[in-house]
């Protein structure tokens, strides 16, 4: 009979960089391994990341799978094929667990009944320190999935975070449900991101509860690149393409024309000439939360017009099968 209590599991793409990193803190794991076991899927890297995560197979209870078809969904997916024990811990990797980082989940499960959806502290691991702008400023949750503002206790399930949560293995279903299209592609530029909100937030709408404690930590790796004003804004458009899939309530009031929301629209056709001059200033907090909220309209704009390209072609294919 095994002895797994908890599966932690996670998809990589061309993570050969910091999956080192992260395994290695796994390997300083204060709970036996025959009690917990890692399943990996690679999602069709193209670097070494295949090679890196089986030259940790004889150090750890580590089990590896590849998915071909891009897609963090579809990673995730034939993960859940492999889950074993009561806990199920959902993670990235880019992440430095602390040595007792699955005791603490496993502790807390036991602690909180009640509850079946668990989240635990992130804090930043920086490759290069960001601006002074960017840390006062900067969304660091949406950004980096940072969390040490959030007070313990009971939470709504939109603030798990995907690199350290936790999930009562009775509840998860057959598999990782998100929205067509939500999450990581490598095949994709832009893509809506908020899966691992959305995955939560389904759980908690079938009657699961979700709890936030500051004991289970990790660090995550924040890559030099990711603290430049470009990549940040182009997170703010993945940001505004997800809140219209994960949470469409959001816009359900709004007056639309054509199927846009026209607030929105005209907002960000003001600000377009606004913004060329904008990019002309110095750094800065006002330059960059003008900048910002430009970024999230035009990924919100981005998804309805990609919904309703969507929902033309649907009704066009309905149309000619008749």
């Amino acid at each position: 009979m095994s002895k797994v209590k908890a599966t932690i599991l996670f998809s990589t793409y061309n993570g050969e960089k910091t999956l080192p990193t992260m395994l290695d803190a796994l390997c300083a794991s204060t709970l036996p391994q025959e009690e917990w076991k890692i399943v990996a899927v690679d999602n069709n890297s193209s670097d070494d990341t295949a090679a890196v995560l089986n030259s940790y197979k004889e150090r750890l209870p580590l089990e590896v799978y590849f998915e071909p078809k891009q897609g963090k969904q579809y990673a995730l997916t034939l993960g859940f094929r492999h889950l074993e024990g009561e806990l199920v811990i959902l993670t990235d990797d880019d992440v430095i667990p602390a040595p007792d980082w699955i005791e603490q989940f496993l502790t807390l499960a036991d602690e909180q009944p009640q509850f079946a959806i668990f989240g635990g502290l992130i804090t930043p691991e920086w490759e290069e320190r960001p601006a002074s702008w960017l840390i006062k400023y900067g969304h660091l949750g949406i950004l980096y999935a940072l969390n040490s503002g959030l007070p313990e206790g009971p939470i709504s399930a939109a603030l798990i975070s995907g690199p350290n949560s936790a999930f009562r293995r009775s509840i998860l279903g057959s598999g990782y449900i998100v929205h067509d299209g939500l999450g990581p592609d490598a095949t994709v530029a832009q893509f809506p991101m908020g899966e691992d909100t959305a995955f939560a937030l389904r759980l908690e709408k079938n009657g699961a509860k979700a709890f936030h404690s500051r004991h289970p930590g990790v660090r995550h790796i924040i890559r030099k690149g990711y603290v430049n004003e470009g990549w940040v804004l182009r997170r703010g458009e993945r940001y505004g393409m997800g809140l219209v899939i994960v949470r469409p309530d959001l816009f359900d009031s709004k007056t639309k024309i054509g199927g846009l929301p026209i607030a929105s629209a005209m907002r960000w056709l003001l600000m377009v000439p606004a913004n060329v001059v904008v990019k002309r200033f110095p750094l800065s907090g006002v330059r960059f939360k003008l900048l910002w909220a430009q970024s999230v309209r035009q990924g919100i704009l981005r998804q309805f017009l990609k919904q309703r390209s969507a929902m033309n072609k649907t009704i066009y294919s309905q149309v000619g099968a008749k």
